[in-house]
């Protein structure tokens, strides 16, 4: 993943669930979205050193990931759970480990692109990639070579959504 290289597109994990989540006859559009790579990869070091870890809807046994959520702006998370965190927000105004995308953050409204319905979904840091190792390995090794951007596209396929992540 370093580079610009990628992984190839791949159904999300709750796919299923897009037509309750987007809303009936709602389908999103096909976008890039930017984030920092730096505070992405600390937000999964964040998931990966947590003692423990909150569910998404139907998960029972949850493991370090982080979520890509829509509803004030689109960002992606930690899904990381310390009882010792503060939820302080840092000088910025955001929460610790919530990483915004590119022009997407608290009080914008990605309804335009991402359909009607707020949404959590999870990216496993452990999922393999196409160049081989995990998402978490990419995005360590991206870091190490000088990459700043992690990029998420949004591939709509039907009532299914793809997403493809890269970094830069």
């Amino acid at each position: 993943m370093t580079g610009t290289n990628s992984d190839p597109a791949r159904p999300l994990p709750n796919a299923d669930r897009l037509p309750d989540i987007l809303g009936p006859g709602v389908t999103p559009q096909h976008c890039t979205l930017t984030f920092p790579l730096v505070r992405v990869l600390a937000a999964a070091e964040h998931a990966l050193a947590a003692p423990a870890h909150k569910r998404l809807y139907g998960e029972t046994n949850p493991t370090p990931a982080l979520w890509w959520v829509k509803d004030d702006g689109t960002y992606l998370m930690s899904n990381g759970y310390d009882p010792e965190d503060t939820r302080d927000r840092d000088s910025g105004g955001l929460l610790p480990h919530v990483v915004h995308a590119h022009g997407w953050g608290p009080g914008t409204d990605a309804r335009s692109i991402l359909g009607g319905g707020d949404f959590a979904e999870r990216i496993d840091l452990d999922a393999p990639t196409s160049i081989g190792g995990t998402l978490l390995g990419g995005l360590r090794g991206a870091v190490a070579a000088g990459a700043t951007r992690f990029r998420l596209t949004v591939i709509p396929e039907g009532e299914d959504m793809l997403i493809a992540m890269a970094t830069e």
